[in-house]
């Protein structure tokens, strides 16, 4: 069954597909002047710092069993640590635009996440929705480009970052509803961060970090409002609504993003790029907009309620 979103619940997704879209932008812009790898980590860690502290002055203690610990731990790890990692490390060597496109076929990666997971039945409309996107999403990363070609590993990383936020967002839709929202999201970011940081020193990045007004100007718009404000702004959407009709305006994500590409950036696509640009964001729409209908949706609700009890 179809559910409708309130104007309230509308109008938070577009502010959270906007702040998702400013994130390759501002990336692109603090690169130059860090590690890629260091620069998410800095990233997660002053987010999560951020939401710790704003909990901290709420008052109250999280109490978390040990299965909730470990929840929060994979979160950080596919979320942030997948998430981001794969935003940073092919940001560098995509134009933000493209690389917005291609980390917004998460929907896809969900909607067959979700199946396993939720037990969501994968209807005739979301299986051509997906393939569509699948095939949309294979000609953006593989026109005149070469295995081992910097463009083609950025089109990998953004991927398997796609992948990552897919994991996390299925894993997010359990959690979601619990009343330490601030506590949730700041741990798993400070998680997050942990996984970074330890996969920047074992690529041997090193720690040079150019503290100039641009990279500073990026840390902060990436770290406070597209980070911390986000992902709380997520989660407490997450609590009230269905994922999959929340997923369903992520398609604005790379309109944004393609919009900010060609303003700011002076991006522009050839015509190969633009044809799968096109066919990605179809898919997209097909995947999101297509009924869903679950083996027992109470069933599923009674899980989630179980495992933030436990």
């Amino acid at each position: 069954m179809n559910q409708s979103l309130s104007i309230r619940a509308v109008a938070g997704m577009v502010l959270v597909a906007f702040l998702w879209a400013i994130c390759f932008p501002f990336i692109v812009v603090g690169l130059p002047d860090a590690p890629p790898l260091l620069f998410a980590a800095l990233r997660a860690l002053l987010a999560g710092l951020c939401l710790i502290l704003l909990a901290f002055t709420k008052g109250g203690r999280p109490s978390y069993s040990l299965r909730q610990l470990l929840i929060l731990a994979a979160i950080g790890f596919s979320y942030t640590g997948m998430g981001l990692g794969g935003m940073f490390l092919g940001a560098g060597k995509l134009g933000p635009g493209l690389a917005t496109v291609l980390a917004n076929a998460q929907p896809l990666f969900a909607a067959v996440l979700s199946f396993f997971i939720v037990r969501e039945v994968v209807t005739g409309r979301v299986f051509v929705g997906l393939l569509i996107g699948f095939i949309g999403v294979v000609v953006l990363a593989m026109p005149e480009m070469e295995f081992g070609n910097a463009r083609f590993s950025g089109a990998v990383y953004v991927l398997g970052g796609a992948i990552g936020t897919a994991i996390g967002n299925v894993l997010l839709k359990y959690q979601a509803g619990s009343d330490d929202i601030y506590w949730s999201m700041g741990i798993q970011l400070v998680i997050g961060s942990v996984f970074l940081g330890i996969a920047s020193v074992s690529l041997g990045e090193g720690f040079e970090i150019d503290w100039t007004w641009s990279f500073t100007t990026a840390m902060f718009v990436l770290a406070i409002p597209a980070t911390a404000m986000m992902v709380v702004l997520w989660y407490a959407l997450l609590a009230s609504a269905p994922l999959n009709n929340l997923n369903s305006f992520t398609f604005l994500t790379p309109v944004f993003g393609l919009a900010i590409g060609m303003l700011l950036f002076g991006e522009t696509f050839t015509s190969l790029e633009m044809i799968g640009i096109g066919i990605t964001i179809v898919g997209l729409v097909i995947v999101v907009k297509a009924p869903r209908k679950t083996t027992s949706g109470s069933a599923v609700g009674e899980q989630a309620k179980v495992i933030r009890s436990s």
